[in-house]
């Protein structure tokens, strides 16, 4: 009876260690930014989670740029084609996920419904969120079209693509 309850006793006693060492590994897993070779989301191609477009609107006539906004993202693109982004994305989930968010640009009518994509998406780098975080995401890029061909831009299409947990 002595020896059972004595292992009994060591059981319980392992118990909290096990818990600990067992949680510190899952913290240490969401609060890496690189995602490992072996990691099975690290295969998985990303996804869109998120895509909308907006028209282009004139920005300040110091700087003339074009402007856009929406209630996650706001950025402009200036004449020369330097394009620039901010974003706050909310990741609903406890378990990590990789966040990207992007642009592309082209010509269209007033509500960019059926616009004419002119660039390819390029997206910000990407940014690993957990435990129902919002990240501030910020990227800048180049255009690269003709000074006639960035006149005639007035739509961007604002994109943000995940891997793994997503919500």
């Amino acid at each position: 009876m002595t020896s059972m309850q004595s292992t009994g006793q060591r059981r319980l006693a392992s118990w909290p260690l096990a818990a600990a060492a067992l949680g510190a590994a899952l913290l240490t897993g969401c609060a890496t930014t690189e995602q490992s070779a072996d990691d099975g989301a690290a295969a998985v191609a990303p996804r869109i989670v998120a895509q909308i477009d907006r028209p282009l609107r004139p920005g300040s006539a110091a700087d003339r740029e074009q402007e856009f906004q929406d209630g996650f993202v706001r950025g402009a693109l200036s004449a020369t084609g330097q394009w620039r982004l901010r974003g706050e994305i909310e990741h609903p989930r406890l378990r990590c996920a990789t966040y990207q968010v992007g642009v592309r640009f082209g010509r269209g009518g007033g509500d960019c419904a059926d616009a004419d994509w002119q660039t390819d998406t390029a997206f910000a780098p990407s940014r690993m969120q957990c435990n129902s975080a919002t990240v501030v995401h910020t990227g800048e890029g180049a255009v690269a079209l003709s000074p006639e061909q960035l006149r005639a831009l007035n739509c961007v299409r604002i994109s943000v693509r995940c891997t793994g947990a997503c919500g």
